[in-house]
């Protein structure tokens, strides 16, 4: 019997405790009762207050509360809220009803708008909050990319019998909309950060449909790096004004919406958007801001710039982390390009990221990471089901599996890979034919001293070896009517650290007193200077060279080459052959960007763009009576570059560059004054002085600056007139104590008083989702201002790309 009793007593206090231990769960799905759209952040709030929560990105929510939950209300920005009963099921589905539409009278109140003060206890408490600001943490991603279309057309074609051609062409696109996506990718990574700016991302998982081993993955990089906590976070390449930032209530309007009581917290949603007559790149969306701390707990967010070539949103979702840090967890960003149409559809991307095993502050050091910031695992194509169905945050859905099986069936029947292949060649300028690739760009150059030139350039390529190369190239230029020729091979010391040991010769062209750096390329598309100059060198040349990475933010490189220089710009005595300066260097220079990061991605390695200067230093020093060089002489270059953005003017940008030659050096081992200004070709050079001649200044020491602020459009801004604006300054001194030859019909001078010009850019006046044209003036003022006003003002036509 006291067996029974001691038995009843403990079944007594495992039902007592179960009962006090019991939790009651509702979940289910928000969505719009019009369009059946899943709303995310939608305000719950179970028995007027005791405890709440809100939908994630995909309008699900689970609320957990210990007493019984006896009503739910639903609340969301724009639409009726709705107090509802959950049945036993513990399963809630709720459609709700947009507001309906009505003129708000506008009432003028004394006393501060209530938002302020909210906005200024989350501004106040940024630094807190900014996962930045961390030591260290790590977490895992599961990244979902969708290409698809919206209709933006909605025809009711009932009768088909009298369909015309583009109205065909439009069914048969909704059709397929509503069977399938038009492209579908996932990734698998794992991230870890450490403080300041040390990141790594490993794509342990990708699939891409119609691909069967893609070379790339998808990440949220663009949604992850977005802070609302930053003065000027980067969406897409464009920097916004955010919302929080110091001073935002005299820019924003900001309109407290809703006040949600959850238990001992409360969550203000408020609305914010541009003040009227404020012309600054701003943003309009919701913020949700809780009490806990004062943190930003959901953001929707997308430009306020009505005339942005490129609509992007973005919703971040916050959850604290182990009680003690606000982190993002769910983002979601969708992108369209509103000039492109498909038969009658917008198309639109949209990724989904779900950030999952957070750890905060682990035990990382700066050896854990290598430049590389990006990778992908050499097996990450082939990871199994059983890996993508523990990861996946939710199955798949019937029109993604047959997104998958329709792309990955037509991807085999034309060999997509192959096709993805090639492009990744393409964009190196090469197109693959068997163990050689073409280098499509020797086929074809226009430039002012040789006119068409034609040719033809290969190289070995990674199917013969990944290590070593061997090339060469050969072209005939029309305006000359000589041949150019050239041969290198190259061979890959050290993978890693990118060590390679290049050997070169070549019979072409260069301009005298250029500054060359090593491992900075000009772009072809936004430095036209070259094609401008009117006088080149003929050039024989010789050279070895070993360059690689020598520290995470250094690179270096060491040559010795040997040249033949034959000026067209110093013309021959009488009867005399072309003057020939025998020249002999051994260089070595350096590269140094600190922050920057690379990434493999396309089977490439590239440079993340970082946020800090970069800088090159190089020294030269001519070689006497070795390698047949007859000139002894130092030179010492620098060059650097930085960009940064401020709040209200836009991007300021800059380069600093200076050198210096000492000893027996050849006026084509000087500098000339860099200049770019043609009586024949009127294009901004985009480099360099532009209202003047490229070799009206000989220096053998000299320094410059170039500086430009683009405003944007924030000055100059009106209904039909959208242009950016840019003002830029350059200013050069320079000074020479060597003699120069007589040179061909012009004068030169040195610099030595200063060179200045200023100038106003208006681009973009006519453009598209990609490129602008625009036109810009310059004046040349100052100690070498020409006599005569209207020869120092210049017009140009300026040519923009955006990718």
């Amino acid at each position: 019997m006291p067996h029974i009793r001691l038995l009843l007593l403990l079944c007594t206090l495992f039902v007592s405790a179960t009962a006090f231990a019991q939790v009651y769960t509702i979940r289910g799905t928000v969505r719009d009762a019009e369009t059946n759209e899943k709303l995310a952040f939608v305000s719950i709030a179970a028995n007027a207050g005791e405890a709440g929560t809100t939908t994630n990105l995909e309008g699900q929510y689970q609320l957990r509360h210990q007493q019984p939950v006896t009503s739910l209300r639903f609340s969301y920005v724009g639409y009726t809220p709705q107090v509802l009963v959950p049945d036993s099921t513990g399963v809630l589905n709720v459609y709700l009803r947009p507001a309906a539409a009505r003129l708000q009278e506008v009432v003028v109140r004394s006393g501060e708008n209530p938002a302020h003060r909210i906005i200024r206890l989350a501004t106040r408490n940024r630094s807190r909050h900014h996962t930045g600001n961390l030591k260290s943490y790590t977490y895992r991603t599961y990244n979902k990319f969708i290409l698809t279309a919206t209709d933006i057309t909605n025809l009711d074609l009932s009768d088909t019998l009298q369909l015309a051609p583009q109205d065909s062409s439009y069914l048969k696109m909704r059709s397929l909309l509503a069977r399938q996506h038009l492209f579908l990718a996932e990734s698998i990574t794992d991230y870890s950060y450490l403080k300041p700016d040390l990141s790594n991302e490993k794509i342990l998982a990708t699939r891409v449909s119609g691909l069967q081993q893609p070379s790339f993955g998808i990440v949220a990089a663009e949604a992850r790096n977005f802070s609302v906590y930053e003065d000027m976070p980067d969406f897409f390449g464009k920097r916004y004004l955010s919302p929080l930032s110091p001073g935002s209530t005299r820019r924003y309007r900001f309109t407290l919406e809703e006040t949600a009581v959850i238990g001992q917290d409360s969550v203000f949603i408020i609305s914010f958007e541009p003040e009227q007559g404020r012309n600054f790149d701003g943003l309009r969306g919701l913020l949700y801001i809780t009490s806990d701390g004062w943190a930003v707990q959901n953001v929707m967010a997308e430009s306020a710039v009505a005339d942005d070539k490129r609509g992007m949103k973005l919703q971040q979702q916050f959850k604290k982390v182990n009680n003690q840090q606000w982190f993002p967890t769910e983002l979601d960003v969708e992108v369209t390009v509103p000039q492109i149409v498909m038969r009658g559809h917008q198309p639109y991307g949209h990724i989904r990221t779900y950030i999952t095993n957070i750890n905060l502050n682990p035990d990382l050091r700066r050896r854990d990471f290598s430049p590389i910031a990006l990778s992908q695992a050499p097996g990450a194509h082939r990871q199994t089901k059983m890996f993508w169905q523990e990861q996946r945050i939710d199955s798949l859905q019937e029109q993604d599996l047959r997104t998958y099986q329709r792309l990955d069936s037509a991807g085999r029947a034309v060999n997509l890979d192959r096709s993805i292949r090639l492009m990744e060649y393409l964009t190196t300028g090469q197109l693959p034919v068997g163990i050689i690739s073409l280098d499509l760009r020797r086929i074809l150059r226009v430039n002012s001293f040789e006119g068409l030139r034609l040719g033809i350039g290969a190289h070995t390529n990674k199917l013969l070896s990944e290590r070593f190369t061997i090339g060469g190239y050969w072209g005939y230029a029309f305006g000359d009517q000589k041949q150019k020729y050239g041969a290198d091979a190259s061979l890959i010391l050290h993978k890693p650290s990118a060590l390679a040991l290049q050997m070169a010769f070549s019979e072409d062209i260069a301009a005298p007193g250029e500054r060359h750096f090593p491992f900075r390329k000009r772009s072809i598309i936004r430095d036209y200077r070259p094609y401008l100059l009117p006088h080149l060198d003929y050039v024989t040349e010789y050279s070895t060279s070993l360059s690689g990475r020598i520290a995470r933010y250094m690179q270096a490189q060491v040559e010795i080459r040997q040249q033949e220089r034959r000026p067209t710009l110093v013309p021959p005595a009488t009867d005399a052959p072309a003057p020939a300066y025998q020249i002999a260097e051994a260089i070595v220079g350096l590269r140094y960007a600190y922050g920057e990061q690379l990434m493999q991605q396309f089977n490439q390695t590239m440079a993340l763009p970082s946020s800090y200067p970069v800088l090159w230093l190089q020294y030269t020093k001519g070689l006497d009576n070795m390698l047949n060089g007859n000139y002894s002489y130092h030179k010492f270059d620098i060059r650097a570059e930085a960009s940064f953005q401020q709040r209200t003017l836009g991007e300021t940008r800059f380069t600093l560059a200076g050198g210096l030659v000492q000893g027996d050096a050849p006026f084509v081992s000087l500098y000339n004054g860099y200049g770019s200004y043609s009586d024949r070709h009127h294009i901004y050079a985009g480099e360099g002085f532009e209202t003047m001649y490229p070799y009206e200044f000989f220096s053998d020491r000299y320094a410059a600056l170039f500086l430009q602020q683009n405003f944007g459009k924030r000055l100059l801004r009106t209904k039909f007139f959208k242009p950016d604006l840019v003002a830029l300054t350059n200013i050069g001194f320079g000074d020479i104590d060597h003699e120069l030859p007589a040179l061909e019909g012009m004068q030169y001078s040195s610099m030595r008083k200063g060179f200045y010009e200023s100038g106003l850019l208006l681009n973009n006046i006519i453009g598209s989702a990609f490129t602008g044209i625009g036109v810009g003036a310059f004046y040349r003022y100052g100690p070498y201002a020409l006599p005569q006003a209207s020869d120092n003002f210049k017009v140009k036509l300026t040519l923009t790309l955006s990718f």
